[in-house]
């Protein structure tokens, strides 16, 4: 276990900007940053992050928390594993944490361990006298050095129906656990397990964050009844149209340069990471998808795509370029020399050569089509130069910006000898269209998979919750006077009520030390309930609710002072709302009442629930001014 000031430290020292950037491409607004969200689609960016509060909000989903939870979300993986990835990133070292016996059967989630144990045992085997076939096939047949092997963890699988499940026994690990990550088959006929990857070389293939999420597996072997590349079978951790080989190793190049080159192999990539042209990635044996290209665009405007100049190759690029568009990039094509392959350009000719040729071979979008049809001889006769035409006015229709829409086509009016009138015409026509057929659309992202409805929360419980989180950077004042009052709030609300009793228990725990104060954003990641931890972060994100917060000084005495009043209102309020609601629910069935004894007694209820009321709002106040005229 790791200590919680430890955690503390990590988060603190953590930088939530930089680290969700890796996920999200975010733009300063005033004091906070804003994006799209992640979780989402949609137009308007809703999702926003206070670098001053270290936490995030995304108002179209819902969901907020601090960096632990975002990594969580994101990876897909536990808190403990967050905290671990996010101290890694922060650069502070918590091996000592952690029981050097400890195995994934032991962990809260062992998916992910189990698959960076089995990245770790494929590399090791790699290195050792048992992978000596896949070492000289990487490093003397593909020209790959040491470093570029250790630095993507490259591996290999030797020759054997149960290598990895024999090691995977004596680890401790669970069969069934290793089935559902592809690592081993069964033979139902035999009743036995044996392992998925035999004579392969290894790619593990990372999450934007650097967690082991699957594997893609080249043979070795000569045979063409053998797939010549196999991968993880598709979960909830490894799903290929939301992957970009690379990208964790290409992230920090991407942004500088704010171009992504997008390549067709995982050889490919490594080719040219090991040539220091480290902003390639490549789509994970797939064509591109609408996801891959959403993840992108969060890092880079351009995209310059180098896929192979066979039929395919060309193939692949003309329908990614619709896909890059569409979300808002701007994508280039370079063609390489024929029979030529990033991976095989760059070993022969080098870095600068290969740097020299894209730049002086790069086509804009519009050129490469237009080269497409002329050399595919579609411009040969008006019918299917008409065709022709249709298809790449259609394209540059799905740019979401009407300027660059306008540009775009005036630019192909000229070099097609088209009228500009023509191609509008034609552009509405797709527009109209695509309304009807949107079936390239992205169905909704797991991670924003609908809740079950709460009960509305109110703006009174809103105003208390958010003075008791933030005044606990101030002391525990508040929280003191919550705790020894608890009997007596009534939050309607699951998420309210949960957070209350959290803040409570942590204060207990604490000994109610009034110097030992309490991160109310490092409590966010400890929130039981997603529900709890959004609502949380939500109140300490949103503008002030209380009629009471207002910003009338920076200093922090004056600030802690608003907090307790604010805090004191809406407990106040709390205290006396659930009593005028009794007091009107019987008032309003004393107004219907027709038997004169039952009215009788209504009645005076009525007056003793308005004696109660006016004492307790009288108590209560007393009470209170004497707290804050001591402070």
């Amino acid at each position: 276990m790791i200590p919680q000031n430890v955690i503390d430290d990590i988060r603190q020292q953590a930088d939530i900007v930089e680290i969700i950037s890796d996920y999200v491409r975010l733009h300063p607004s005033g004091r906070n940053f804003k994006a799209l969200s992640p979780f989402t689609q949609e137009k308007t960016p809703s999702f926003v992050v206070s670098p001053d509060k270290q936490i995030y909000k995304c108002f179209s989903s819902g969901k907020g928390g601090n960096v632990f939870s975002f990594v969580m979300e994101m990876e897909k993986v536990t808190f403990p594993e967050a905290v671990e990835l996010v101290a890694k990133r922060t650069g502070i070292d918590i091996s000592r944490f952690s029981a050097p016996e400890q195995t994934p059967r032991s962990r809260e989630d062992g998916s992910t361990s189990a698959l960076k144990w089995a990245a770790r045992l494929f590399h090791r085997t790699l290195m050792s006298e048992a992978g000596r076939k896949g070492l000289a096939y990487l490093a003397a047949e593909r020209g790959l050095s040491e470093k570029t092997i250790t630095s993507f963890g490259l591996g290999y699988a030797p020759e054997s129906w149960d290598y990895l499940l024999g090691e995977a026994r004596r680890a401790g690990m669970l069969t069934g656990q290793l089935a559902e990550l592809g690592l081993i088959s069964e033979n139902r006929q035999k009743n036995s397990w044996f392992d998925a990857f035999r004579n392969r070389v290894i790619f593990p293939i990372f999450s934007v964050g650097g967690q082991v999420v699957g594997f893609g597996g080249r043979t070795l072997k000569n045979d063409p009844d053998t797939p010549k590349y196999l991968n993880s079978p598709e979960s909830r951790i490894f799903e290929k149209s939301k992957l970009l080989y690379g990208l964790h190793a290409a992230k920090q190049e991407i942004r500088r340069t704010e171009t992504a080159i997008l390549v067709e192999g995982y050889m490919d990539v490594l080719a040219l990471h090991q040539a220091g042209i480290t902003n390639a990635v490549a789509s994970c044996g797939t064509s591109l998808t609408r996801y891959q290209a959403k993840i992108l665009q969060r890092h880079a405007p351009t995209v310059q795509f180098i896929y192979d100049a066979d039929p395919a190759g060309k193939k692949s690029m003309m329908s990614g370029i619709d896909i890059l568009l569409a979300e808002g990039i701007t994508p280039f094509v370079v063609m390489l020399p024929a029979s030529d392959d990033p991976d095989s350009f760059v070993r022969r000719e080098g870095a600068d050569a290969f740097r020299r040729y894209a730049e002086a071979n790069r086509l804009a979008f519009t050129d490469f089509q237009i080269r497409f049809f002329s050399e595919s001889g579609e411009f040969e006769e008006p019918l299917r130069k008409a065709k022709a035409i249709r298809t790449m006015t259609r394209t540059i229709s799905l740019i979401p910006e009407r300027i660059r829409r306008e540009l775009y086509l005036q630019e192909l009016a000229g070099k097609l000898g088209v009228s500009i009138e023509a191609l509008h015409e034609q552009a509405g026509a797709e527009q109209q269209r695509d309304r009807f057929r949107r079936t390239d659309q992205l169905p909704a992202n797991p991670l924003s998979a609908s809740r079950k409805p709460e009960s509305q929360i109110s703006v009174l419980e809103k105003t208390f919750l958010k003075a008791l989180l933030e005044s606990a950077a101030y002391g525990n004042a508040v929280l003191e006077f919550a705790a020894s009052h608890e009997e007596m709030l009534e939050l309607p609300h699951p998420a309210a009520r949960e957070i209350l009793a959290h803040m409570i228990r942590r204060y207990r725990e604490n000994g109610g030390e009034p110097d030992e104060r309490i991160d109310a954003v490092t409590e966010i990641g400890l929130f039981k309930s997603p529900e709890a931890r959004d609502l949380a972060s939500g109140l300490l994100v949103e503008q002030p609710v209380s009629s009471r917060w207002h910003e009338q000084s920076d200093s922090e005495r004056e600030h802690a002072r608003r907090c307790l009043a604010a805090f004191f209102d809406a407990f106040k309020n709390i205290i006396i709302e659930p009593l005028v609601r009794r007091k009107d629910s019987v008032t309003a069935a004393w107004s219907i009442q027709n038997d004169n004894d039952k009215a009788i007694e209504l009645h005076k209820e009525i007056m003793e629930l308005g004696k109660t009321i006016k004492k307790t709002s009288a108590g209560l106040d007393a009470m209170i001014s004497g707290i804050l005229e001591n402070r």
